[in-house]
């Protein structure tokens, strides 16, 4: 009985074997080396243990791929997952050393080139994994760190909207009835399929995030958010709603505290709300830029909901991460021209998108979500979002997994948020039990959401019609919100 338990075979059997092949082999998957050299038993209880090991990785990954999602976003289980891999290295290394010294007397030795080539290859094999696993790990971890912000206080309780009283029907202004006052508010378990929703947001009944897109970099002063949207989800039933508010509303309210104004508004255009509050920061105090605090209180007050986050993207950035996901189909429904677009880099281009399907790179995406010079600003909003949904659509693991290096560098630059670290595995949880199906948008367009125009001729909004509306998309079950208001879901939408 052999002491170390294997099953040698007798010299004039035993065939030719290198230890270098048995190295290589065992670097690549341990075990199967040492089933080379003839160390049969050696060689099994190897091969199982890995095979164990990618069986369960590649079983938990699959049956709980939120899970996975959510670990990635958890510094210390990053930190930790550096010092598995360096474990799993070590394991690597050492089969691979293992079978190289288990044929101790090859019939013949390869000679030196050859030996230095195979030996070359059996280190690629075994660093290159773990060096681009630690970078990967390495990459994320500066990306959650960097743009997140903190941990938070609490989450539930979120700037309080300019008031807490329900808002009236208006009897005039509307050609949608809103639910009796009379009667119990609906709830959306009725007639939805409802989810356990996450600790962090009990006590929250939808959780509102403000998405900011701004033209800043591209050959502009300062930021201008040209693209508002707050998406508002229900926690417990997955129900969703986005808001999105045209960048030429003029006197948007304010809360009664930013007493700069006698209207109680931003007297110019929604989107240059951001710009005023970064120059005049005294006049927006708080935890977070001034601009951030100055929308979302804004936004907060015209929809009468509380604004709990907002994530403000530029849209230069926008480019790369199209770029670096390989580019994004399209579906355009009407045709796009514009014979004096603003290139990103300076200077102007003519651009005509006739209706069809396109697989657009960044450039090409992003001129087709800005360009208004043959349509007007609503229409250019509903280009926005359907960009922004199909993106969604194609980040498959595969194209997010060849991109990430560019992608995390795009969002380092470009992306800035108040959504804190510690709140992002919640998001990833809610955002996987949102129903694309009972998805829908409320375009807050004239002439049905304006109540005249200032003395500029901008269109003034219709608060109370639009919290009117607002009320009824984030409290009645979203069938039923649809049918009231006359909306589709976003399925229906971008031509799919």
């Amino acid at each position: 009985m052999s002491i170390e338990g294997t099953d040698p075979e007798p010299a004039a059997e035993r065939p030719s074997r290198h230890p270098l092949v048995a190295a290589i082999l065992s670097a690549l998957i341990p075990g199967v080396g040492q089933l080379y050299a003839g160390r049969r038993r050696r060689g099994v209880v190897l091969l199982t243990a890995t095979a164990l090991l990618i069986a369960a990785a590649v079983f938990w990954v699959a049956n709980d791929p939120i899970a996975v999602a959510k670990l990635a976003f958890e510094p210390a289980v990053l930190k930790g997952l550096l010092v598995i891999d360096a474990l799993l290295l070590m394991f690597r290394t050492w089969a691979a050393w293992d079978a190289y010294r288990s044929i101790a007397a090859p019939t013949r030795r390869p000679a030196p080139a050859v030996a230095a080539l195979v030996g070359t290859a059996g280190a690629v094999l075994l660093l290159v994994p773990h060096v681009w696993f630690a970078a990967y790990d390495l990459t994320q971890l500066d990306l959650i760190t960097t743009v997140f912000a903190g941990p938070a206080t609490t989450t539930a309780d979120p700037p309080a909207p300019p008031s807490s009283e329900p808002v009236r029907p208006s009897t005039t202004a509307s050609a949608v009835p809103a639910p009796s006052t009379t009667e119990p508010a609906p709830t959306t378990t009725s007639t939805t399929t409802t989810t356990k929703a996450p600790t962090i947001w009990d006590g929250i009944e939808r959780v509102n995030i403000l998405l900011l897109g701004s033209d800043a970099g591209l050959g502009r002063e300062g930021v201008r958010t040209d693209t508002i949207i707050l998406a508002s989800v229900d926690p417990a039933s997955g129900d969703t709603v986005l808001f999105s508010v045209p960048r030429n509303f003029a006197r948007v309210p304010l809360p009664e505290s930013v007493d700069i104004w006698s209207c109680d508004c931003y007297p110019s255009l929604i989107n240059g709300l951001y710009g005023y509050a970064e120059r005049n920061p005294s006049a927006f105090p708080g935890s977070i830029p001034p601009g951030a605090t100055a929308i979302k209180q804004a936004i907060g007050a015209m929809l009468g909901l509380p604004v709990h986050y907002y994530s403000l993207v530029a849209l230069d950035g926008f480019v790369d991460i199209v770029d670096a996901l390989g580019g994004v189909t399209i579906t355009v429904t009407e045709r796009v021209y514009d014979s004096a677009y603003p290139m990103e880099g300076g200077g102007t281009e003519v651009i005509d998108f006739q209706p069809g399907v396109y697989k657009f790179d960044g450039h090409d995406a992003l001129a087709y979500a800005r360009s208004r010079q043959s349509s007007d600003d609503y229409n250019r909003m509903g280009r926005q979002r359907c960009v922004v949904e199909a993106l969604a659509a194609e980040a498959d693991p595969v194209a997010l997994l060849r991109g990430f290096p560019a992608i995390a560098e795009a969002i380092k630059r470009s992306v800035e948020t108040d959504i804190p670290l510690d709140a992002v595995p919640d998001l990833i949880e809610l955002a996987a039990a949102v129903d694309t199906e009972r998805a829908f948008s409320v375009a807050l367009l004239p002439p049905t959401y304006i109540s005249g125009r200032d003395a500029e001729g901008f269109n003034v909004p219709n608060v109370a019609l639009i919290q009117e509306h607002a009320r009824i998309a984030t409290t009645l079950p979203a069938i039923e919100a649809m049918e009231l208001l006359g909306i589709d879901p976003l399925a229906n939408d971008c031509g799919r």
